[in-house]
């Protein structure tokens, strides 16, 4: 009697163990990363966006995807770590980086700031080994990392040179003098900066 009560401990046990493993499988084979499915969904609909609405929907999507980005960087169980990628926090900077752009064509500057400083914030191009999400980049994701900081910042100071009032609220452009010659012109923002920064021409926002 002792010895069938061990056993059919053992078998519930193990039965136990096997549907915890089988609904393991079935979350992870149903499971979809939110994050890219709505950062992919922004950058799809900034590209053929014909009107504001189609803008503002591409802003939404991606403010969608950094929000995903948030929550599951301050809510994951081990279970979720050890089952699923770890949040991207390099594509949560890329989103802030495209959502200023959006808000540049919607000629919103002040938010496109904003959106340009959380990318840098995401990803400030140096100190990677102690920003968590990134401390285990390789050198080519380095060497990816810096260069996409690089075109925000460049994006950024572009912006401020397009934009003097903006510069002003920043703390920037004061005591610069009279322009040189060559300096009057603004330039315009690009409108297709491909899917990753770095991509467009490079003395186009």
């Amino acid at each position: 009697m002792k010895f069938f009560s061990k056993s059919r401990l053992w078998l519930m046990a193990i039965f136990v163990l096997g549907l915890v493993v089988l609904g393991s499988g079935y979350r992870l084979l149903t499971w979809t990363d939110a994050q890219t499915a709505y950062y992919d969904a922004g950058i799809a609909k900034y590209q053929t966006a014909q009107e504001a609405d189609d803008m503002k929907m591409a802003i939404d999507f991606l403010d969608k995807s950094v929000s995903v980005y948030k929550m599951r960087s301050r809510t994951s169980t081990w279970l979720d770590r050890l089952l699923y990628p770890a949040p991207s926090r390099e594509q949560a900077a890329l989103a802030q980086f495209h959502k200023a752009k959006a808000l540049l064509r919607l000629r919103q500057a002040e938010p496109a700031v904003e959106a340009f400083k959380e990318s840098l914030r995401l990803n400030p191009g140096n100190d990677y080994s102690n920003l968590v999400g990134l401390d285990q980049a390789s050198k080519e994701d380095v060497v990816r990392l810096t260069e996409a900081a690089l075109q925000t910042k460049y994006d950024l100071e572009l912006l401020f040179k397009n934009n003097k009032q903006q510069a002003e609220g920043q703390g920037k452009g004061k005591g610069k003098g009279k322009p040189q010659p060559g300096q009057g012109k603004k330039q315009a923002p690009g409108q297709e900066p491909g899917d990753t920064p770095g991509k467009g021409k490079p003395n186009t926002l």
